[in-house]
């Protein structure tokens, strides 16, 4: 005989002076320490994981939900997160009956399954119980420690600038418009980190353009535009000729100079490193190395299998933020990954990983396989759910955009020697291939993404395609029995058999969603994209 255990721990307050409290179901001490896990965890927690398929989503798994637990003597002070986010553990696992002592052995820590680790917030007692709100770990929602200007001239801006946040860039941005530093001596800070010195290790990959004109790197300065002049390692102290800039990229940030005033607005292109000068191109690797380097996750929470979920495909990219405002982890993934099929999720156990709403399911061959397949007999319930709202009907093509133009140039500010067309718009990778177009035309939503090349953007636009541009898609809410749970993780494709028409011979599915009620402890619910 087994039963059932769950257990876990929740942590808050100042590093210097946290709190740890340790929490269970009918109790459980890890014999392996001695710790204690008093039993006032009163049922299963109520957590719902779920992944946004929609295109222009959000771009990271979302957790919700809510814990439970019985007040006894000091319960309430040692759960109360009102002035912290708390961070909880749950785990679970199966208690043996031993039949010669006459009770339940507690499983070893060590073999306890993760199922949810996330924050808690939002304390609140009645009469005999407290709960807890849950939600995804909080690190990626926290405003991000980032550097300001002095405004003590220089480098550092005038008194205008103090405060305001630095720019920043990561990977590969088009014609992005740096902050003016010093307006008297022209200097412009493009990136906190240092730029990529090219392939060779030797010209930064920087090119100015003014009012829409190219610079160039070598012959003399024509009207409107500017050429190259070599690279200094202190731009305040540099004096460019005429018509020409010169480049510093140090380890305080990447910086032209301009020999002179421009007529025109001053933009970019460039490619900026990480702050540890490390560089990357692919938008996995530049949101590994943002995820570790900017928003400060440990690269051990980072999962070994981290990879492109769309395979070997060309994904360079990157992005720019301009320091007109703060923003979070969160905000810097999304601008990484929207609109690129990619999703940043968080396992049960916490770790991140990338999973991609690909095509690649639909390939699946029906087999009634161990694990891989959910067959009818033990499905407990099944209900057909809504699409989100923007693939409710099929969409008339795929399509992704590609190069996002930063600076959306308009006839004023563009010099009339400009020839760059792209810079009054934003470009697109587009695929259309409908078996029976819809009656009503159903654009794909337009999301500026950060893939930098018309390639990276047809195998999304492509996926896209063949995902969403017919009628076939459905999502179905799938009752199991609780142990199947961890089978299966978000993003895993499946073979699903269920006594539904269409599903009654099996269909390869997306998992895309989970669920788990108190009320229901021996049941899950899995959301699957077929």
């Amino acid at each position: 005989m087994q039963q059932r255990c769950f257990l876990g721990t929740l942590a808050f307050g100042p590093a210097a002076s946290r709190t740890t409290t340790c929490l269970s179901s009918g109790g459980y001490v890890d014999v392996a320490t001695g710790t204690k896990y008093p039993p006032i965890l009163a049922s299963l927690p109520d957590v719902d994981r779920e992944l946004d398929m929609s295109i222009s989503g959000s771009s990271m798994t979302q957790s919700f939900g809510q814990l439970t637990v019985n007040l006894s003597d000091g319960v309430a002070d040692s759960l109360n997160v009102r002035n912290h986010t708390g961070d909880l553990s749950i785990l679970t696992g199966l208690r043996s009956y031993d039949m010669a002592r006459g009770w339940w052995a507690d499983p070893a820590l060590s073999v306890c399954q993760p199922l949810f680790t996330g924050s808690a917030t939002a304390w609140r007692t009645g009469a005999t119980q407290g709960t807890l709100t849950l939600s995804g770990p909080a690190v990626l929602s926290r405003q991000l420690p980032l550097a300001t200007y002095a405004g003590t001239g220089g480098v550092e801006g005038g008194s205008d600038l103090t405060g305001k946040v630095k720019p920043r860039l990561r990977g590969y941005a088009f014609n992005i418009t740096p902050v003016c530093v010093d307006s008297v001596n022209q200097i412009y800070q493009v990136s906190d980190a240092p730029l990529w010195m090219g392939t060779q290790g030797k010209l930064p990959d920087l090119t100015v353009l003014e009012g829409g004109v190219l610079g160039n790197w070598s012959a003399t300065s024509t009207d409107g535009s500017w050429s190259y002049a070599g690279m200094v390692s202190d731009i305040t102290t540099a004096d460019p000729a005429a018509g020409t800039y010169v480049v510093e990229s140090s380890s305080r940030g990447a910086f032209f100079r301009l020999g002179g005033t421009p007529v025109y607005t001053i933009t970019c292109w460039a490619t900026g490193l990480m702050p540890d000068g490390t560089y990357v191109s692919s938008l996995p690797d530049i949101v590994r190395q943002v995820l570790v380097q900017d928003v400060g996750i440990p690269a051990a929470s980072i999962s070994s299998a981290w990879t492109d979920p769309f395979g070997s495909v060309d994904s360079a990219a990157g992005a720019f933020w301009d320091g007109s405002d703060s923003y979070t982890g969160q905000d810097m993934i999304t601008a990484l990954l929207q609109g690129s099929m990619r999703k940043l999720a968080f396992a049960r156990d916490g770790t991140l990983t990338l999973i991609g709403i690909t095509d690649s399911f639909l390939g699946l061959v029906p087999n009634k396989w161990e694990k891989l397949a959910i067959l009818p007999d033990e499905v407990i319930d099944i209900k057909e759910t809504d699409l989100p709202s923007e693939l409710a009907l099929p969409l008339t093509c795929g399509r992704c955009t590609y190069s996002r133009n930063y600076t959306v140039m308009s006839a004023s500010t563009l010099s009339p020697k400009a020839e760059l067309a792209t810079l009054r718009t934003q470009r697109s990778a587009v695929t259309v291939g409908t078996d029976s177009p819809t009656v009503e035309v159903v654009s794909p939503p337009e999301v500026l993404t950060s893939l930098r090349t018309q390639a990276g953007a047809q195998v999304v636009a492509d996926v896209i395609n063949k995902l969403w541009t017919v009628a076939d898609r459905r999502v179905f809410y799938v009752t199991l029995p609780f142990e199947r749970l961890f089978d299966f993780e978000m993003g895993d494709e499946i073979v699903l058999f269920a006594n539904v028409d269409g599903l009654r011979d099996g269909l390869g599915g997306l998992v895309v969603g989970e669920s788990w009620r108190g009320s229901s402890a021996g049941q899950c619910v899995l959301t699957v994209l077929v």
